[in-house]
């Protein structure tokens, strides 16, 4: 019997993880066995002496980590900030006119308080303007609420990384901000130095370029 993979998973990734995971699973008899958290938590989590061999973040919280207790931090991707709504067949708008019809026609927007993508999207609002006139429709939630909301009706709109809007069936991105405005949210991975053979395993196949197309079908795009 093999030894389960103990695997760091941020909220951003999990929906990526979960849709993968099964294929990576089957095929070579390993297991992953997921801890799971907002990004910011992720080091404090390591920190406190939690046991894992593969962790996930921003590359800066995994480099708050000291080099004694994990190897080199690995680009996994990046994903854009994006707006989920329930339906399908929309064309995602992208440019700052039409982000911002997409928010102001929101009612009630749900967003991750604490998150990473809670704070980025915090910074678009401010860029765009639109701070003041949003301030009544922003539902701050707790890591996986927004989406949950969303599907259950409470919120309209939910601000997230396309990783968790792109994998969900029934939801679609409204719209999505590019590159060009600095509120994508990076994920990376590290090691831990007695890693087991399966979290090699595992990154070095999710790290493939067999799984380019699929990363980006779910909302993760290479670097």
């Amino acid at each position: 019997m093999t030894t389960p993979i103990q695997f760091i998973t941020p909220v951003a990734l999990l929906d990526v993880v979960e849709r993968l995971g099964p294929a990576f699973e089957r095929e070579t008899g390993y297991t992953l066995d997921l801890a799971v958290m907002l990004n910011p938590q992720v080091p404090s989590f390591i920190k406190g002496g939690a046991s894992w061999s593969l962790a996930a973040s921003n590359p800066e919280h995994l480099e708050e980590l000291d080099t004694a207790v994990r190897g080199p931090v690995v680009s996994i991707g990046r994903s854009p900030l994006a707006f989920g709504a329930l339906g399908h067949g929309v064309h995602p708008a992208h440019d700052d006119a039409a982000i911002s019809a997409v928010l102001r026609s929101g009612n009630r927007i749900g967003y991750t308080g604490a998150g990473t993508s809670g704070g980025t999207f915090k910074r678009l609002i401010d860029h765009l303007g639109l701070t003041q006139d949003l301030q009544d429709k922003l539902i701050p939630l707790a890591g996986g609420e927004p989406m949950r909301q969303l599907l259950a009706g409470t919120v309209d709109l939910a601000a997230l990384p396309l990783t968790n809007i792109a994998p969900i069936e029934g939801v679609q991105p409204l719209a999505f901000c590019p590159w060009s405005m600095d509120v994508h949210i990076d994920l990376a991975m590290c090691l831990h130095p007695n890693a087991c053979a399966g979290a090699h395993a595992f990154a070095a196949w999710l790290m493939s370029a067999e799984r380019d197309d699929a990363l980006a079908q779910l909302g993760l795009m290479r670097l």
